[in-house]
């Protein structure tokens, strides 16, 4: 496939990458390249176009071997790596891999040691074990170790009482025996820790906001290696769970903020030259003391920033809950009838009437675990509205987590919208990961539960059509299934797409241009894009 052309600190981190994978190769060490990096290697074969960051991943006992490794290969005047535990005054637990010849500038650079070079974080997974309070233990003493010890403050919300406690007692150990002595007891406590009911891993996490990522362990078991650049690097062998774990059901769509992380960089300029040109205007001590001190007040602050917007939220939820159930006496309203996935019309009537409950949850940091209680029946409608009228899994699984934070037990229909979001990330995994005869058979599973289901109705013709090669009468009766799930479902990207692929079958090249047409112009979906892209250039290229 032709590539796009990269940017100038693109192509100097592909360098940086290449010679992680050149000293992993040399001493056995398995990592992945992971987060959006894994994400722009399914969607773009390569960078997120907007994207300034590369991300990678290792097991902790991977970890380790990598650092040693590093002090053996890296050349001090060109390359370092550290992270908290190798150097105190570093502001994150998880590395970086950094290149001395180079400067990125942005929110997180510090003026101290060589911080401002391009970089490449190395994150760590850390296992949890098995048993609910233990685990939720162990992610609290990290969550606080990680602010504790870092110089910056980083975590704005999400204080806990179990967390503020722990951080609290850590600040008080401090006026005993010194950070450090108290950082080498938390370390003790936090790593090298291995569970055998371990299901989930616990991602040293950049995130500015909440705790760190979670991870089923099973996404880590086993290795793809993937296209990126025209190289080819390893990420999850189970990327697609990955990807819903970390991004939504919504991770192959072409999102409407395109987030960047440095505000400058420079391939060329030395950072020593960089940060020396500053240094010598400010007193390094007096600033690291006073960061520290602003640190201390603003993670108090943060707790009860939490505190307060949790009980607003808890106010918010009653007063609409009441606006609603007004609205639907005033207005006669049949919610349940209104529940009725052959009636588009019902369908776009009930998602209007919850529009305010949708912004108001959703404006609701997921972080903060504040859950806009409206009742159970009206929750269940808004769910119903988002999945069969708006095919939107992203937003309904989120509420519904939210759901789960706040510890409220699911009711039937919860329950059953729980098991088709589960069936239809199956069907879309099987499907991307081209076991197609597997696909169909978990659709018609799925089909026979819930025959309403868009997502797997389009999903299942599209796998059909993979598999019908040169049968002719197959292909026309997807056709027909496809054209009729289109005025069903106006406009669905999905359907576009495959009756451009009928009509590419078929060497109908003006039809198989007009649907690509479409889909390139008025589709989000990144992997559809992908494919159109695909099929067009290898048609160029003959």
């Amino acid at each position: 496939m032709a590539r796009r052309e990269m940017t100038a600190t693109q192509k100097h981190l592909l360098k940086l990458v290449l010679e992680i994978d050149e000293i992993c190769r040399k001493y056995d060490i398995q990592y992945f390249i992971d987060y959006g990096t894994t994400l722009g290697a399914v969607r773009h074969e390569g960078f997120i176009p907007w994207d300034d960051d590369l991300d990678i991943t290792m097991t902790e006992d991977n970890y380790y071997k990598w650092v040693e490794a590093c002090k053996k290969e890296l050349d001090p005047e060109k390359r370092t790596y550290s992270d908290v535990r190798l150097d105190r005054e570093f502001p994150t637990v998880f590395g970086r891999y950094i290149d001395l010849e180079s400067t990125r500038v942005g929110r997180k650079c510090a003026f101290w040691k060589p911080l401002c070079g391009q970089c490449i974080d190395v994150f760590y997974l850390l296992e949890l074990p098995g048993d609910p309070v233990k685990k939720q233990e162990a992610i609290d003493l990290y969550f606080a170790y990680d602010e504790y010890s870092n110089s910056s403050f980083r975590h704005v919300y999400m204080k806990t009482e179990a967390w503020m406690k722990l951080y609290n007692q850590f600040l008080e150990e401090e006026k005993k025996i010194g950070k450090e002595a108290v950082l080498r007891k938390l370390e003790k406590k936090v790593f090298h820790q291995h569970y055998d009911d371990c299901d989930t891993y616990m991602v040293s996490s950049a995130r500015k906001i909440g705790p760190p990522s979670f991870a089923p362990k099973f996404v880590y078991d086993s290795v793809y290696y993937a296209d990126f650049e025209g190289h080819k690097l390893p990420i999850s062998g189970h990327y697609v769970e990955l990807l819903q774990n970390y991004y939504g059901d919504d991770f192959d769509m072409i999102p409407a903020r395109k987030k960047r992380h440095s505000t400058v960089s420079h391939t060329k300029l030395g950072c020593k030259l960089y940060v020396d040109d500053y240094m010598r205007l400010i007193d390094r001590d007096q600033i690291l003391a006073d960061m520290q001190e602003f640190k201390h007040m603003a993670v108090q602050e943060g707790y009860w920033r939490t505190r307060t917007t949790l009980d607003f939220v808890d106010k918010l939820g009653a007063y609409l809950e009441l606006k609603l159930r007004k609205k639907i006496r005033k207005d006669h309203l049949d919610i349940s009838s209104m529940m009725d996935p052959g009636d588009p019309g019902k369908l776009e009537h009930l998602y209007e009437f919850f529009a305010d409950y949708y912004d108001k949850q959703m404006s609701v940091p997921k972080v903060w675990e504040g859950y806009v209680d409206i009742g159970d029946d009206l929750v269940e409608a808004a769910l119903y509205a988002l999945f069969y009228h708006k095919n939107d899994y992203a937003t309904a699984v989120k509420i519904m987590k939210i759901r789960e934070a706040n510890r409220l037990p699911d009711t039937e229909m919860i329950a059953s919208f729980k098991d088709m979001v589960k069936r239809v990330r199956k069907v879309k995994a099987l499907q991307i990961y081209k076991d197609y005869e597997e696909g169909i058979r978990e659709a018609e599973e799925g089909l026979a539960v819930y025959p309403d289901c868009r997502e797997l109705l389009i999903r299942k013709e599209m796998m059909r059509l993979q598999l019908a090669e040169g049968d002719a009468d197959e292909i026309k009766k997807i056709e027909t299934n496809i054209r009729s799930l289109l005025k069903r479902y106006p406009e669905d990207d999905l359907c576009i797409k495959t009756l451009g692929d009928i009509a590419w079958i078929r060497g109908d090249k003006e039809e198989a241009d007009k649907n690509y047409d479409w889909v390139m112009k008025n589709s989000l979906n990144g992997m559809l894009h992908l494919d159109v892209t695909k099929k067009r250039e290898s048609i160029a290229s003959v």
